[in-house]
């Protein structure tokens, strides 16, 4: 009989301890959720971006002038660290358009925690290339996430249209 009691005492306190956490683990998430769904903010509202055509020589390049505000970053292509490739800028024609995608390099930044890997800061350009001038309008999908020191938002992709 004792031992069936203290058997009984020792799962209410461990039920009661799994329930505390539990309560506290939702209380976290659903705060973290709140807080992000209070910022509202996705990428597109730190970072903005333009299409334009240029000419060299014989040949066209499209440039994405992407344009960071201050104390933001985007992820370089390539960023220079395997976790990070899912969140990288990118430039994806749409279409069946086809040219070659040149990406400038970012700056470097050393992470002892999450590692080395470069980003885009300020403002950057991203080329194009194509051996002969596309006909009609050209559409290019820009994928990119902004973070500060403290915080990453939503990931976004904009679609582009040059004429």
């Amino acid at each position: 009989m004792i031992l069936s009691k203290c058997s009984q005492v020792s799962f209410f306190v461990w039920r009661s301890d799994m329930t505390r956490r539990a309560f506290a683990l939702l209380v976290m998430t659903v705060s973290a959720v709140g807080t992000l769904l209070a910022q509202g903010k996705g990428s597109e509202s730190v970072v903005k971006a333009a299409v334009s055509i240029k000419k060299d020589g014989n040949a066209s390049v499209l440039v994405v002038s992407l344009a960071v505000e201050k104390g933001w970053h985007i992820y370089a292509n390539p960023p220079g660290n395997d976790d990070l490739k899912p969140v990288a800028t990118s430039v994806v024609l749409q279409g069946g358009a086809k040219g070659e995608v040149v990406y400038p390099a970012g700056k470097q930044v050393v992470d002892p925690v999450v590692g080395n890997y470069r980003v885009y800061e300020n403002s950057e350009e991203i080329k194009v290339k194509f051996a002969e001038a596309p006909k009609g309008p050209l559409k290019v999908l820009v994928s990119f996430q902004a973070c500060n020191e403290k915080s990453c938002l939503q990931p976004a992709k904009v679609m582009l249209e040059a004429k």
